[in-house]
């Protein structure tokens, strides 16, 4: 009869045949027992700590973390730890060590870039961030089997997918050669569902990280409620990371954008023009694991050599 701070259960079972003649009267037909008699005000009941998640970084200060699911909710007015509390949520610091200058990524993920092709950007900014991507992929690791597989797509007003996710770097390297800037309004929100929808034809074996460069704020058809909607879509999908290219996005107003821990997935560029110099800086930024440029074309001409 109640959930909590006791209550009564019964049960009944009809007569089939009744007394005559002087028989016994039948016996009791219902039955009563209390139940739930534990107070209405409890608090949550928590899961074990989770396992440690990887590292996020491979060098310069990444950071492991681990959490703590709710078993059972809380009731009335028993309380519970908030997702971040220290009660559920704990983090360390690992890889502290400098990065290498010259690295090539060798984390197995599947990655998806979104660049910016805003009329923000201006046409300096926008051959910057196209040479910076160009100089990216050619430090990346890219393999279906064991390595990376990379998306990437640019936004303005509309969506344009240069690559689906594929290992293929003459594919990819020519589509972001070819395209276009656009020169138009800044629609992230698009960005981000662009993305989840680009995921589909991801691994399910492989971390998937999903990376917007932008200078500037959501602008028509989008806006900051849009973008918002559209990164915790996509959260759910992949770990979710901002570079800004401008101070007038900093990193405060992205932040709520991002996955956990906010600190490891914001990285703040100045302007578009400077993103070039900065790409050893993203590429240490997104990948869990790197080797040095020299020691990874050594082992590719020994893999070559053996093969």
């Amino acid at each position: 009869s109640k959930s909590c701070d006791g209550g009564l259960k019964r049960r009944i079972r009809g007569v089939t045949v009744y007394p005559q003649w002087g028989g016994d009267e039948c016996d009791a037909t219902k039955d009563e027992q209390t139940c739930n008699a534990l107070s209405c005000d409890r608090p949550c009941l928590l899961h074990n700590w989770g396992r440690w998640r990887a590292c996020t970084r491979a060098c310069d200060r990444g950071m492991r973390w681990r959490s703590r699911k709710i078993k059972r909710a809380a009731t009335g007015d028993g309380r519970c730890p908030r997702t971040f509390s220290k009660a559920r949520y704990e983090r360390r610091v690992c890889n502290a060590q400098p990065c290498p200058l010259d690295v090539v990524c060798v984390a197995r993920m599947d990655l998806l870039i979104g660049i910016d092709a805003s009329g923000s950007m201006g046409l300096s900014g926008w051959k910057a961030q196209r040479t910076a991507l160009l100089q990216l992929v050619n430090r990346m690791a890219l393999s279906k089997t064991a390595g990376i597989q990379l998306g990437v797509l640019k936004f303005a007003y509309k969506i344009t997918v240069l690559s689906q996710l594929t290992d293929d770097k003459k594919k990819l390297i020519s589509a972001i050669t070819k395209t276009k800037f656009d020169r138009w309004t800044t629609n992230i929100g698009g960005a981000f569902r662009s993305m989840k929808g680009m995921l589909q034809k991801g691994r399910r074996d492989a971390p998937s990280i999903c990376m917007l460069w932008t200078d500037g704020r959501p602008s028509r058809p989008s806006s900051k409620y849009d973008a918002s909607l559209g990164a915790k879509s996509l959260r759910s999908s992949c770990r979710v990371m901002v570079v800004t290219m401008r101070p007038a996005v900093p990193k405060s107003y992205v932040s709520p954008w991002v996955s956990h821990p906010k600190s490891q997935n914001v990285m703040v560029v100045n302007h578009p023009n400077l993103m070039v110099e900065k790409v050893m800086k993203v590429n240490t930024f997104v990948c869990g694991r790197v080797q040095t440029f020299l020691d990874w074309t050594k082992a590719q001409k020994v893999t070559k050599a053996t093969s």
